[in-house]
């Protein structure tokens, strides 16, 4: 099949097969229907085209809470603000279903900026409110 007779938007797909459903080159030319030339010139020109900001991909390891896990570690640290790190990453486990370690829990706090002053702060606060009313 001559490649003009293929269209736009099926050349557009050849990108999509390869890099985010993972598909063979041999795989794409049975879908699609195509030479493998085709596909390898194709490729070869979304590599050369699509990325030109070296900045936008993204680097190191996936995180290991996505944006529900965070919104619960915000609402639990509203909630109970002097809470210790392995009770909050056993409550994690528990309703969230997510392991991590407490480097991560950390982590994730600090980019939060829930530091440890702020807790010692709500600490002291409801030390003093307790002490009030004994």
């Amino acid at each position: 099949m001559p490649p003009w007779a293929i269209s736009s938007d099926l050349k557009l797909r050849i990108p999509v097969l390869r890099h985010v459903q993972g598909l063979s080159i041999k795989q794409i030319c049975e879908v699609l229907g195509m030479r493998k030339s085709l596909v390898y010139q194709t490729l070869q020109l979304y590599d050369k085209l699509a990325d030109t900001n070296s900045n936008s991909r993204k680097l190191g390891r996936r995180r290991s809470l996505n944006y529900e896990d965070i919104n619960y570690i915000k609402s639990h640290y509203y909630l109970h603000s002097s809470v210790f790190l392995d009770e909050l990453q056993s409550q994690l486990l528990l309703r969230r279903h997510v392991k991590i370690s407490l480097s991560t829990l950390f982590r994730t706090l600090w980019r939060l900026g829930i530091t440890r002053k702020k807790v010692s702060r709500h600490a002291l606060e409801r030390n003093d409110e307790n002490a009030l009313h004994s």
